[in-house]
């Protein structure tokens, strides 16, 4: 979805001149796209570039502003209130996910480490940052750890310097999830909502379908759950 939005956006800077046709035909649709352009750029390929993203899905969240805004969030929740509020099971499915998302983004810099051929040189492997990155989360830092390494840094007493967040490209179009009881059954019904350009996820999300959410098949599914709800779906609809 990244690659397909970037060429999106290379293309539509050329001239129909160099490329022997008009950029104007060229768009791109990409599902659960990473963020990965600034907020000028998302906003100036909004009209060509539309990206699709499904409820709690990890991937249009995953950065390392929002991964460092989680992991601030971890270190500065009560976690006995949480046992005490939750049940369990809902527990430890916070903490189950958490760890995926750790294991998660720990493959992520292993395969960069590889790209950048980081293992043949002296400085430290990536092993070092998954050891950082498991350290995070079973071994809090004292407070004033923490409130070094948070999204804002303050640098030699001037203003904060933020961490430079990263956006997903162009349109997006959010796919909500809501439970609804019919008949004492619960059934997912979605509804696609469009939101402006700019507007991005900046918390990470740790539900039990924040890696599903990121499948093909829960895109069609909720699409189409969409579709059928459309006024045209009838006798001549493509849904009957």
């Amino acid at each position: 979805g990244a690659i397909a939005s970037l060429l999106a956006i290379m293309i539509h800077r050329k001239s129909a001149k160099e490329l022997g046709f008009s950029p104007d035909i060229v768009s791109a649709v990409a599902y659960g796209t990473p963020p990965c352009v600034s907020k000028e750029l998302t906003e100036s390929c909004a009209g060509y570039v539309t990206t699709v993203v499904m409820q709690d899905d990890i991937i249009p969240r995953l950065s390392v502003a929002s991964l460092t805004r989680l992991r601030n969030e971890i270190l500065q929740t009560d976690w006995t209130s949480v046992i005490e509020k939750e049940d369990w099971k809902r527990f430890l499915d916070l903490v189950t996910n958490a760890k995926q998302a750790v294991s998660s983004v720990q493959d992520v810099a292993h395969k960069l480490a590889d790209y950048a051929n980081f293992r043949g040189n002296k400085t430290p492997s990536v092993d070092p940052i998954g050891k950082e990155l498991l350290d995070t989360v079973e071994a809090p830092l004292p407070p004033k750890a923490a409130k070094e390494n948070s999204v804002v840094v303050k640098v030699e007493e001037t203003k904060p310097a933020v961490s430079e967040e990263l956006f997903i490209p162009g349109t997006v179009y959010y796919l909500k999830r809501d439970l609804v009881s019919q008949n004492d059954v619960e059934e997912e019904v979605y509804t696609l909502l469009k939101r402006q350009s700019g507007e991005h996820f900046q918390r990470i999300i740790l539900s039990g379908n924040f890696l599903t959410d990121h499948r093909c098949d829960s895109h069609y599914f909720a699409l189409r759950d969409v579709l059928k709800g459309l006024p045209w779906n009838g006798e001549e609809g493509i849904f009957r």
